[in-house]
């Protein structure tokens, strides 16, 4: 089963980074045409994702598939992996959570409004916290870059089954020479740093639907009655927060949930694709629904006010009236 296995695995990492490659792309420069002026918070998390998403895919699914098409690798492609593996994962929560935030803090500001006006020390906070993730990330992981060792034996008699499900996790191994140390750090540090953001995340996105529901009380027939462009973003960034949310939520448990309770599933072929699935989905499916955040803002609003600068409008018209 062992060749049906690997070819499930190169046919689910060829779709994952085709899809990701097409949709990450396509988030960036659907993004880049909404810049105008300083580039905001929300567009710098947005292109943080896309080459966190466009990691994974491109170096570690591309490894997978070499992998799983008999190709051996050496200690470097093993320090490779495992780092762009983690770091990812990690970056794509840490990201999620801070685009959650500002959203949250957004659609705050909205439903209740303060007397002062909001200064520019919020938006260089929001910035200075992109690149301290980035730092974050690297720091945490650099353990697995100097400390990941490819093993040079295998019991292939008590290894078989497991094979299927963690060939390259068995063959790249993080070596600290100390077996206390690796569990803690693999084992508990590492799974902490993920699961400890997820919750925030999780709480926050209830935060957003408990403000979306304050602010359809605060409508007017069903109808907002403000005409500001820029609510319509903050409105569809704080919904799509919580789509993405329910997403990299279930996928990471999932996948935890499957690494766990292993020994029922390591001798079916399909399980190797499948883990490869739940790790690698959410940066192949996140980016068209990222899209969604900016798209009636740069077809309507931004495009609009573009226009305005050049043309008249009757002043009992709507310059850029909402869609349905």
């Amino acid at each position: 089963m062992e060749p049906l296995a690997d070819m499930l695995e190169i046919i689910t990492c060829a779709i994952l980074i085709f899809v990701s490659i097409v949709g990450n792309t396509c988030l960036f420069f659907s993004t880049r045409r909404c810049i105008s002026g300083p580039l905001q918070p929300s567009l710098m998390i947005i292109f943080s994702l896309v080459f966190v998403h466009l990691l994974k895919n491109l170096v570690v699914n591309i490894m997978k598939i070499v992998y799983s098409s008999g190709g051996m690798l050496d200690s470097v492609s093993c320090k490779i992996l495992r780092f762009t593996e983690t770091l990812s994962t990690q970056l794509a929560i840490w990201f999620m959570l801070h685009f959650a935030v500002l959203y949250h803090h957004k659609l705050y500001q909205i439903v209740h409004p303060a007397n002062e006006t909001l200064n520019l020390n919020h938006q260089k906070r929001h910035l200075k916290a992109v690149s301290i993730l980035w730092i974050t990330g690297f720091g945490i992981c650099i353990p697995i870059l100097a400390f990941t060792e490819k093993l040079q034996h295998l019991n292939g008699a008590n290894d078989t089954g497991l094979l299927y499900t963690k060939g390259l996790n068995m063959d790249c191994e993080i070596d600290f020479g100390n077996r206390q140390v690796e569990y803690y750090y693999e084992k508990i540090f590492l799974v902490l740093i993920d699961i400890l953001p997820l919750t925030i995340l999780v709480f926050v996105c209830f935060w957003i639907v408990f403000l979306l529901w304050e602010q359809r009380r605060l409508t007017y027939g069903g109808i907002w009655m403000g005409d500001d462009a820029s609510e319509i973003e903050i409105f569809r960034g704080a919904k799509v927060s919580i789509l993405l949310t329910l997403l990299i939520t279930s996928l990471w448990i999932s996948h935890f949930v499957f690494i766990c309770f292993l020994k029922n599933l390591e001798s079916f072929p399909f399980t190797p694709a499948l883990l490869t699935a739940l790790s690698s989905s959410f940066s192949a499916v996140s980016p068209y629904v990222l899209m969604l955040v900016n798209y009636k803002v740069k077809l309507e609003a931004f495009c609009c006010r573009k226009t305005e600068k050049f043309t008249t409008q009757p002043t009992n018209v709507l310059p850029c009236p909402y869609a349905s």
